[in-house]
């Protein structure tokens, strides 16, 4: 089969990435998806290409193991967005049987849906969450509220097929309800292997400058509200009144970046928070390994699937996560992980301090993470989707 994926930003290898490529070339779950995935379809044996934006303003054809990968030069940026006419033009060139785009940062999506109109080959869409227009800059919320009323709608019921990582999302995403019809859920996956490391906890903690004996929490994501790292920050002067050992890793970059420094200070607990910044793949196993447990409290429905709780469980790591139904989908309540209260920062502190305190649940709880993650093998995820595309393509 001729698969084309469609992704604003496709993730370079690692050995590609230096200086400000984090701010330059956004790129976290959804991209990190449509990576693996479009591997994983090449082992298969089907012919993929990946059609997707440059860094910069050099266009460029490469290969990823057996993908072909053709990044069109980028114009102009709009936000965190590289914007490519090539894009939207050159992939009429290619034969393919089927197009599949990520829902995450425009315009590939319309890239995708435009080749599938013309051609008439079915247009799959994975639909990674609502675009949120509540946040950020005024020029953002704009954008955001335009894109949502002039092209949402025209994607998703352009697509044959909705693929929602979770399937609790259906009832609370504003637009997938009118839509149910045509979703299938398909989880997120995950190479367990990449969050392997040799070293000790000490050892991941000497490599990155953490202290050896403190309790370390950890957060990993993008410095956004819906994420919730505020939330976080509030319950640490509880967190420490029990643990007065603490310290909170707070990884990724993003809008909040300044202002959780400022929050940090104004609540008197600077000398316990690190924010570390954008945490690079080679990186990651070591600021797994080295915390106790890893935190993601976030406080909106636009959380879908966060591949970062699977990267957490891979590392056997015990997580507390906010009543969000979307999480329901990796993380069991006394199971895998404790689950707190959205924007309960007196919750979310009892919940993470009762598992710094009570060593034997959270590494109870960090073994059955990494035993569930097992779940999530991205050759189980592959199979599911490629079942998908043979239905579609045979309609």
């Amino acid at each position: 089969m001729k698969i084309g994926y469609f992704i604003t930003h496709f993730p370079y290898p690692v050995s590609r990435r230096c200086g400000d490529y984090a701010r330059r070339y956004i790129h976290g779950g959804a991209e990190v998806v449509a990576y693996h995935l479009a591997l994983e379809m090449a082992r298969r044996g089907h012919q993929v290409k990946v059609f997707a934006t440059s860094i910069d303003s050099c266009g460029s054809t490469e290969w990823v193991e057996q993908v072909q990968v053709f990044r069109y030069a980028t114009n102009f940026r709009i936000i965190r967005g590289n914007l490519s006419w090539g894009l939207l033009r050159e992939p009429f060139k290619h034969d393919l049987d089927l197009v599949h785009a990520h829902f995450s940062t425009p315009p590939a999506e319309v890239a995708a849906w435009r080749y599938s109109h013309r051609y008439k080959v079915p247009f799959l869409l994975t639909y990674h969450g609502d675009w949120e227009p509540n946040f950020g800059s005024l020029t953002r919320r704009v954008a955001v509220n335009l894109l949502n009323l002039w092209l949402t709608r025209r994607l998703l019921g352009g697509a044959v097929a909705l693929v929602s990582p979770s399937r609790y999302y259906l009832e609370e995403s504003r637009f997938l309800p009118s839509y149910r019809g045509k979703v299938v859920a398909i989880p997120n996956g995950i190479d367990p292997s990449a969050l392997n490391t040799c070293l000790s906890q000490e050892q991941c903690r000497a490599q990155l400058g953490l202290p050896a004996e403190a309790p370390i929490l950890f957060f990993l994501g993008d410095l956004i509200p819906k994420k919730g790292p505020h939330i976080l920050l509030r319950a640490m002067p509880e967190i420490l009144a029990k643990t007065p050992r603490a310290l909170l890793v707070i990884g990724g970059d993003g809008a909040m970046r300044e202002e959780l420094s400022r929050l940090a200070l104004s609540l008197g607990i600077r000398d316990r928070v690190r924010l570390v910044g954008f945490v690079n793949d080679n990186l990651k196993p070591l600021y797994f390994h080295a915390a106790d447990v890893f935190v993601l409290p976030s406080i909106t429905t636009g959380e879908v699937f966060p591949v970062v709780l699977l990267e957490a469980s891979a590392a056997g790591l015990p997580m507390v996560v906010s009543d969000l139904n979307t999480f329901r989908c990796i993380v069991e309540q006394g199971y895998n992980g404790m689950v707190a209260r959205r924007e309960d920062e007196k919750d979310l502190a009892r919940a993470i301090v009762l598992l710094l305190q009570d060593t034997e649940l959270a590494r109870t709880l960090g073994q059955n993470a990494r035993e569930k993650v097992k779940e999530f093998s991205w050759n189980r995820i592959a199979e599911e989707t490629e079942r998908l595309y043979e239905a579609v393509v045979r309609r």
